[in-house]
């Protein structure tokens, strides 16, 4: 078993809502592997004109 510490930034699109947004991260995350832990240490406004936010994770997973 290896534990390994990542950074991942994430699209949040204005679709999602933010009582769903917990169920977006995790499904995003457990592509990378199986996840132990999580949390969202930045958000940024898009320059976009979609108005899409860009979330930093910082996230343990096992690979």
């Amino acid at each position: 078993m290896k534990l390994s510490s990542i950074d991942y930034y994430l699209d949040w699109p204005v679709a999602i809502k933010s009582k769903n947004l917990r169920e977006f991260i995790i499904a995003n995350l457990e592509k990378k592997g199986d996840l132990i832990r999580w949390s969202i240490v930045d958000i940024q406004n898009s320059f976009d004109s979609l108005g899409t936010k860009k979330l930093k994770i910082k996230a343990v997973i096992v690979n």
